[in-house]
C-alpha cells in the first residue's frame, strides 16, 4: 500500500480536484497543518493511520469549500437566527450521550443527526440525498466499528441518530476528536488553550446553514465544548450549558480507555501510561478552564445533571432539566424517554470496562489534580 500523501498544499489541492479551487485563502489550514506535522512528529502513525489522517483532512477540507460555496449562493444564511441552543457537556464519560439521546426526542428540538454531521450541508442545496448520505454515513460507521470493534460499547451511534456537534468543529481542525485519535503532542498543547474564536463562529455559521426549518431549538452535545466555554457561548448567546457530572475518578478512566482503544488502529506503539496522563491533564485542564467561564458568566446560565441521577432515574432526571429550562416535559416526550431507555439499556452493545491503574493512575492523583472541582461538586459526583 502506498502511503497518501499528507503534505498540506497536496491536501488542498486534492480537495479542490473534488469540491471546486478556493477563491482565495484556504481558512484553518495553519490549524491542518499543525495537526498533520503533529501526527507525523509524535503520532508514530502506521499505515492505517495515515489513510485515515489523509481521508479525514480530505473530508473536512471538502466540507469546508461546499460551506463556502453554499454560503456564496445564499448570503442571508450567515444572519439567520439561533434561538437559544441547549448545549450539553461535561468531561468526557459523563453521560453526555444519554442525555443528548433523551432530549433529542422532544419535537421541538433540532438535534444533529449523524448524516448531517458528516457532510453538514443540507442535501437540498444541490449535493446527495438524505437517503444517500444516510447511506454513506452508515458505511463509515460499519468501518469504524470494524476498525475499532470495542468502539461500539464505548460509544453507539446510528446514522440517523444524533451526534456530537464537535464534527463541526472537525471542519476547522480544532477538535479535540483528533487529540483522541493521534497522539499529537504540540497540536493538544496548542488546544487546551487555543482561543477558537473564529472556528466557533465557523461552527455556528454550520448550524445556521443547516437551520432550514424555523422555529426548532437547537440541542447540542460535545464534551470538546467544556473547555471553550468562552468561545461557546460567544458564538451562541443566551445558550443553555447542560453540565454533566461524574466524579473525575470514573470519568478519567473511562475517557483513557477510549483514548486507548481509537489509537490502537492508528499507531503500533501506544502506552497506556501516556494515554493515561494525556487524559488526565486534558480532562483536568478543561474542567478549570470551564469553571473559570462559569464564575464569570453566573450560574444562571448553566443547568447541572449528575451522572449518577441521570443513569438511576433518567425520567425524573430529564424532567428536572426541563424544569430548570424553564418548560414542561410533555407526556408524548415523558413516554418517549421510558421507551427510549427499555430499548437501550446500559451495556447494549457490551460493557466497558477500565479502571485507573491500566493506566498508570492512582484515585489520590485524580482527586488531586481535580481538588476544586471536588471541593464545589463533591456532592454532585459522590458514588
Amino acid at each position: 500500500m502506498t502511503d497518501p500523501p499528507l503534505s498540506v498544499d497536496a491536501l488542498v489541492e486534492e480537495a479542490a480536484a473534488k469540491a471546486g479551487a478556493w477563491p482565495g485563502e484556504v481558512p484553518f489550514v495553519g490549524t491542518l497543518e499543525l495537526l498533520v506535522d503533529s501526527c507525523l512528529g509524535t503520532g508514530a502513525l502506521n499505515a492505517t493511520g495515515r489513510q485515515v489522517l489523509h481521508k479525514a483532512a480530505l473530508r473536512h477540507l471538502r466540507n469546508l469549500r461546499s460551506l463556502q460555496a453554499y454560503v456564496d449562493t445564499d448570503p442571508d444564511i450567515a444572519g439567520r437566527p439561533l434561538p437559544a441552543p441547549v448545549v450539553v457537556t461535561g468531561l468526557p464519560r459523563t453521560g453526555t450521550t444519554l442525555l443528548h439521546n433523551l432530549l433529542a426526542l422532544e419535537p421541538a428540538h433540532r438535534v444533529l443527526r449523524f448524516w448531517e454531521a458528516l457532510q453538514p450541508v443540507p442535501s437540498d442545496a444541490g449535493g446527495p440525498s438524505a437517503e444517500a448520505l444516510q447511506a454513506r454515513a452508515q458505511r463509515w460507521l460499519d468501518g469504524l466499528y470494524g476498525l475499532v470493534p470495542a468502539f461500539r460499547a464505548i460509544h453507539p451511534a446510528s446514522a440517523t441518530g444524533p451526534e456530537e456537534c464537535d464534527a463541526l468543529l472537525q471542519n476547522t481542525f480544532a477538535s479535540q476528536h483528533f487529540d483522541d485519535m493521534f497522539d499529537a503532542r504540540e497540536y493538544s498543547e496548542w488546544l487546551a488553550g487555543a482561543p477558537l474564536a473564529a472556528e466557533y463562529g465557523h461552527y455556528a455559521l454550520q448550524l445556521r446553514g443547516l437551520s432550514t426549518a424555523p422555529g426548532r431549538t437547537w440541542a447540542l452535545k460535545s464534551p470538546s465544548h467544556l473547555g471553550h466555554l468562552d468561545a461557546l457561548l460567544g458564538a451562541l448567546p443566551g445558550c443553555t450549558v447542560v453540565l454533566c457530572h461524574r466524579h473525575p475518578r470514573q470519568a478519567v478512566a473511562s475517557y483513557a480507555s477510549l483514548i486507548d482503544a481509537l489509537r490502537r488502529a492508528y499507531s503500533d506503539t501506544v502506552s497506556p501510561e501516556v494515554v493515561g496522563g494525556q487524559a488526565l491533564a486534558r480532562a483536568a485542564t478543561a474542567m478549570r478552564r470551564a469553571l473559570e467561564v462559569r464564575d464569570a458568566a453566573g450560574d444562571s446560565a448553566f443547568v447541572d445533571v449528575s451522572y449518577r441521577e441521570l443513569v438511576g432515574d433518567p425520567v425524573a432526571t430529564v424532567g428536572a432539566v426541563y424544569r430548570r429550562l424553564g418548560r414542561p416535559m410533555g407526556p408524548g416526550v415523558e413516554n418517549g424517554v421510558r421507551g427510549w431507555v427499555l430499548a437501550n439499556p446500559q451495556h447494549k452493545h457490551g460493557a466497558h470496562r477500565y479502571d485507573l491503574a491500566r493506566f498508570g493512575l492512582t484515585g489520590d492523583e485524580v482527586d488531586a489534580a481535580f481538588a476544586p472541582y471536588l471541593e464545589r461538586f463533591g456532592a454532585v459526583v459522590a458514588v
